[in-house]
Parts: structure tokens; C-alpha cells; sequence
């Protein structure tokens, strides 16, 4: 399986690496169960993102902490992840540069960050963000950690429309067919 260009490829943090191997050797599961996000590092009145170390144990300027919505397992790679960040309170608009994992004991796994000329999102005051992405730990032992989700039978509608608007076109484009029939018969 190739890594899409456009995932969000973590580093893993000491912290979290410890903890996995913790439990790989105690025979138990840690459960991911938060997502943090932050503005990263200041930068003249602005944000800027940067190059995450496995030192870190925190997110440089963490925002919001949201627990994982819903979420499913990639094999051999990692996980699928959906988190809803809420709108801002206080009528900023705020930078995501920063996204953080959480496990349940609050230590941070991983931290995904990069110097880029765009954030990955902004938060508002006008509308909650969907943070869905797929989390790519191929250098992690997957067999320790599970996902601890908060409403797992959200299901997946993009297939269901994707058929329904391919129907709808069918029926369109059927119409117009007909309408240019009775057109040149001079129905109309």
C-alpha cells in the first residue's frame, strides 16, 4: 500500500513509543482515544508550523482536545480517524498546524506538524471542522494499540452519494434527451 502524499504522516514520540512497548510487553492494549490540535510556533503575530521531534510530550500551542468520533483500522499501516473540532467561542479564527494523538493515560503518541505556507484547517466561530483522516503508523507495533471511539456505528456515506448523485445525472441527462427529442419534432 502506497502512503498518500497528502496523509498525515506522524512522528512518534518517546512518550508514546514507551508506552506501546509497555504494553507489548505487559500483553495490553493502549487505546487512542483523543485528538489535540494547536496553532504551532508564533510567528510575528501569525502561526507558523515546524518540524515535530520525538521528545516532544505536549503540542507546542495546543487549542482543543476532542475525543475521536468514530474510526477504523488500516491494516499493517494504521488507523482511519474522524474527530469533530467545535467552533471557536470567542469569535477568532484560529490556525490548525499542529494535530496531536492522544492515548486514554493522556500521554501523547504522535505529532504531525510541518512548515508549510497554508494551516491544515481553521477553526471559526461559524462551523465545526471535520478532522477525517487516515493516521499512518507503519513503524509502530499496531498489535498494542486499539482506537477508543465515541459513536462507532457512524456509517460511511460517501458511497451511498456518490450512487445517488450518478442517478440523479442518469435522470437528467435522460430528460434533457427527451426534451430535445420533442424539440426537434416540434412537440414543444
Amino acid at each position: 500500500m502506497a502512503i498518500d502524499p497528502l496523509a498525515l504522516v506522524p512522528t512518534i514520540t518517546n512518550v508514546g513509543l514507551a508506552a506501546a512497548l509497555r504494553a507489548q510487553g505487559d500483553g495490553i492494549e493502549l487505546r487512542l482515544s483523543h485528538v489535540a490540535v494547536g496553532r504551532g510556533l508564533p510567528d510575528g503575530g501569525s502561526w507558523k508550523g515546524y518540524v515535530p521531534t520525538r521528545t516532544q510530550t505536549a503540542l507546542v500551542r495546543e487549542d482543543v482536545r476532542v475525543p475521536i468520533l468514530s474510526g477504523s483500522t488500516i491494516p499493517d499501516y494504521g488507523f482511519r480517524i474522524l474527530a469533530r473540532l467545535p467552533r471557536t467561542t470567542d469569535g477568532s479564527e484560529t490556525q490548525v498546524r499542529e494535530v496531536g494523538w492522544v492515548l486514554e493515560t493522556g500521554e501523547l503518541l504522535c505529532v504531525w506538524s510541518e512548515v508549510a505556507p497554508a494551516p491544515l484547517a481553521y477553526r471559526t466561530p461559524r462551523a465545526e471542522v471535520d478532522l477525517a483522516h487516515e493516521l499512518y503508523l507503519a513503524q509502530f507495533p499496531l498489535s498494542a494499540l486499539a482506537i477508543t471511539v465515541q459513536q462507532p456505528d457512524i456509517p460511511d456515506t460517501t458511497g451511498v452519494l456518490a450512487l445517488l448523485l450518478a442517478a440523479q445525472a442518469r435522470t437528467f441527462v435522460a430528460d434533457l434527451t427527451l426534451e430535445q427529442r420533442a424539440f426537434a419534432r416540434g412537440i414543444c
